[in-house]
């Protein structure tokens, strides 16, 4: 399979309008859509982040944290695959061939992810607003199954690792962003991932984003900064929790 990044994420919520008000004036998300019970925010470094309210009826399989969306080279290869290694494709797919289409799939402890074909992407652009997220450059989960997510990542997924030890798996993507499995409970785990996979928001500044965020109420989980990068974890009104991150280069 050729994963070629991150490129898209989704939650659904009772607490719809919090969660929307969070991502557009907190976090200073560009909003691209909006219509009772969806909220579409676009990243400025390309990808797209949905908000569902519990009202909406295509989505009522959104039971297990956020959902990431992997971007692939050949979709249709793709799904074959995922059934191929019995992971079990959830719905049809969406869309229409020759335009965006995307399928939702059961990962390792069913936990919901996507696929996506993107064949036209849109041209990045520049962050806006003082906390300047541009993509979604990072995806965690802490599992009971360890084991099967490092298979996952690395057979299904085909990527490769850039650093694994018995507690910690960490696969890189062409488009830059990462993905990592955590042992639950072992030394490298985060008591506090137990909301479903944790999605990584990309920021130029960290110490100054997370100083945005805290200055507009919200509480930072757990932080480490270092010079030139670091991440920052905090919790959203959806009720599941987020990361900053800031890349180190090179």
């Amino acid at each position: 399979m050729e994963v070629r990044g991150l490129c898209w994420l989704g939650t659904r919520t009772p607490a719809f309008a919090a969660t929307v008000t969070f991502f557009g004036s907190t976090l200073e998300l560009p909003l691209g859509a909006e219509r009772p019970g969806f909220a579409r925010f676009d990243f400025p470094g390309g990808g797209a982040l949905e908000v569902f309210d519990t009202t909406d009826p295509d989505h009522v399989h959104f039971t297990t944290g956020p959902v990431i969306g992997f971007e692939v080279g050949d979709f249709d290869a793709a799904r074959t695959e995922l059934e191929h290694r019995d992971y079990e494709l959830v719905l049809g797919p969406g869309g229409s061939p020759g335009s965006y289409r995307w399928q939702h799939f059961r990962g390792p402890e069913g936990v919901l992810f996507e696929i996506v074909d993107r064949p036209a992407r849109p041209r990045p652009r520049p962050p806006t607003g003082e906390l300047r997220v541009s993509r979604l450059s990072w995806a965690g989960v802490s599992t009971s199954r360890f084991d099967a997510f490092v298979a996952f990542y690395r057979d299904a997924l085909g990527l490769p690792a850039v650093e694994a030890t018995p507690d910690l798996i960490e696969c890189a993507l062409p488009d830059g962003s990462s993905v990592e499995a955590f042992r639950r409970g072992g030394r490298m785990d985060h008591a506090h991932f137990r909301t479903g996979p944790v999605p990584g928001f990309e920021v130029a500044d960290l110490g100054a984003a997370i100083h945005l965020l805290e200055q507009r109420g919200v509480e930072i989980l757990e932080r480490r900064t270092r010079p030139g990068g670091g991440w920052a974890h905090f919790g959203a009104p959806d009720g599941y929790v987020y990361e900053l991150k800031q890349s180190v280069p090179g």
